[in-house]
């Protein structure tokens, strides 16, 4: 009871004084009646059920919650962009993840660990390590750093990152950049192959008059032959 009053907290006693019989907080305050007991075993089972489905809400250890906070934080999401995308109050959120607060409510908790990456910011920084080894990647496939600037339309024509950490919405338009790279040159492969393989069967056209459809012209284009109307390479 002592913790209790230190935290300017009343006993159930004190509450459940002046409460009609039939109640939990009567319960709770010491009763034993036969309404106030049907109270009580009312509640636990509503309790039991909301559980089951998910929608419990009493009290958990808040470790879970403050493990996913800090990893968030790692990830570039911070305390603010938790708040707005779980509806926690930022004084909980700080409380949990400074190790304050070490009971949490089960909502609060499973608000908490729905948050994800994609909560993000702009602004907010995350390691430039991958970011760095998508551009040097381009870089190696002959596109200038200029180039790659302008197609990210920065208007001075310079990738100026640093090395460590880059902001979300860098990180997330060099992504988009590579991945448009990478679509370009796999088109410019299959339009290559294309073109050759229609090199390949007008050359059997040329040479034979026809083409053989059940070996078509292409399959010979890594062997550098071709057909001709007996048959032969």
């Amino acid at each position: 009871m002592g913790s209790l009053l230190n935290r300017g907290l009343k006993p159930a006693s004190t509450l459940a004084a002046d409460k009609p019989h039939g109640t939990r907080i009567k319960y709770m305050g010491g009763c034993r009646c036969a309404p106030c007991k049907a109270a009580n075993t009312a509640y636990e089972r509503e309790r039991s059920i909301a559980r089951k489905q998910g929608d419990w809400n009493g009290l958990v250890p808040a470790s879970r919650a403050r493990q996913h906070i800090l990893a968030l934080s790692r990830d570039g999401v911070g305390r603010k962009a938790v708040c707005a995308a779980s509806d926690v109050a930022e004084s909980i959120v700080v409380a949990i993840r400074s190790g304050q607060k070490t009971q949490i409510r089960a909502q609060t908790e499973r608000k908490i660990l729905a948050v994800t990456r994609d909560a993000r910011s702009g602004h907010a920084l995350v390691p430039a390590i991958r970011t760095w080894r998508l551009i040097d990647k381009m870089l190696r496939w002959g596109y200038s750093k200029s180039e790659l600037a302008k197609r990210l339309g920065y208007a001075n024509r310079a990738l100026q990152f640093q090395k460590t950490n880059v902001t979300v919405r860098n990180a997330f338009d060099v992504q988009q950049l590579y991945n448009a790279i990478v679509n370009e040159r796999e088109a410019e492969k299959l339009a290559k192959k294309k073109t050759l393989d229609m090199g390949y069967e007008q050359k059997v056209i040329r040479r034979s008059g026809k083409v053989d459809l059940q070996k078509p012209a292409s399959l010979w284009q890594t062997w550098g032959g071709y057909r001709d109307d007996t048959g032969r390479v």
